[in-house]
């Protein structure tokens, strides 16, 4: 996983760094501009890098202890679907993106790379143990396993990758 996390996120960047200022910010059918996507990214992987550098004695004094295995890729996707299908897909308030002329655009590309890389230290590192026997809340899937939130993090780069390259057809 952390290889393809390492991949996705050198694509991403390579992309968004070819991109001139006011391709960032275009918007298209009242979606977020490419910027505003990354804002969004950014918000979450903070929560997340939060979350998984604490000591998984505090999380499992927060969230308990999982009482089943992790879910796969596949089935993670599956499920994040099936929570969509009777809901929209508006990311909670405190994710939403700023307003894209609002958005320093080298300051919050700096910012994602830097939380993006201190994440994927974290995952080069984490054992297995702490992967597997920790949960962690997500506002629509409710506790995941850590393992299942690396899952999540690179399906979500990679469905908000797919819309930044939206604004650019």
């Amino acid at each position: 996983m952390r290889l393809k996390l390492e991949s996705q996120h050198q694509d991403l960047m390579s992309f968004l760094k070819n991109m001139k200022e006011e391709q960032i910010h275009i918007q298209k059918d009242g979606k977020w501009s490419a910027i505003q996507n990354v804002d969004h990214l950014l918000k979450s992987i903070k929560v997340v890098n939060s979350a998984v550098h604490k000591p998984s004695i505090l999380l499992r004094s927060a969230f308990g202890k999982p009482n089943r295995e992790a879910r796969s890729y596949e089935g993670l996707v599956q499920r994040y679907r099936e929570r969509l299908a009777d809901r929209t897909a508006d990311a909670p308030k405190e994710y939403q993106a700023a307003d894209s002329k609002e958005l320093d655009v080298p300051t919050v590309l700096k910012e994602y790379d830097k939380e993006v890389q201190r994440f994927l230290k974290f995952v080069k590192k984490v054992k297995d143990r702490k992967l597997d026997g920790t949960l962690l809340p997500h506002p629509l899937l409710g506790k995941l396993l850590m393992r299942e939130i690396l899952y999540f993090m690179h399906f979500h780069t990679n469905h908000h990758f797919e819309a930044i390259k939206k604004t650019q057809s």
